[in-house]
């Protein structure tokens, strides 16, 4: 192997490395609803073309409005863990294709959700070096998780959320 071809698939691997640890942020932003280190993984002209369809989220400013909304008042409290199943470079873009899970957990009801989705994000290396998502792209639908037969358990789960 020459070493010009050693050298780009030193600089590959440490892109790769550089896009997992942003995406860890992403995700790890997301599940503490941490609104500052979400947007921190995210580029200025960033577009979220979501489950729910039209109208995508378009520019970094939509979706800090969009995500600050959520993070403060909104309805569940998320837990998300994601597998990367596939990260393609090209030049300064790369895309990142895998799923993740979401478990759904309401505030007011006991009530429990888990979206399974497959996402396909699409990465661009920051003038400083830095990857930023650029586009994201994901699927799946909320299916309820059957809450345990007794009522005991049911009422306790309602007294902890009271408090």
């Amino acid at each position: 192997m020459s070493s010009s071809s050693s050298d780009i698939r030193g600089r590959a691997d440490g892109d790769v490395e550089a896009i997992s640890q942003a995406r860890e942020t992403l995700f790890g932003a997301f599940n503490a609803t941490d609104l500052d280190n979400f947007m921190a993984a995210i580029a200025d002209d960033v577009v979220f073309m979501t489950h729910g369809g039209p109208p995508s989220i378009v520019g970094k400013r939509a979706v800090r409005s969009s995500y600050k909304e959520f993070f403060e008042r909104g309805p569940f409290i998320p837990n998300v863990t994601f597998s990367s199943d596939e990260v393609v470079l090209s030049g300064d873009w790369a895309f990142n294709r895998g799923t993740w899970v979401i478990i759904r957990t309401y505030k007011r009801s006991v009530r429990r959700e888990r979206l399974e989705s497959s996402y396909v994000m699409i990465w661009r290396r920051q003038p400083e070096g830095m990857w930023k998502l650029a586009r994201l792209i994901w699927n799946g639908a909320p299916v309820p998780i059957k809450a345990q037969k007794t009522g005991r358990s049911l009422r306790k789960r309602k007294a902890k959320l009271r408090k």
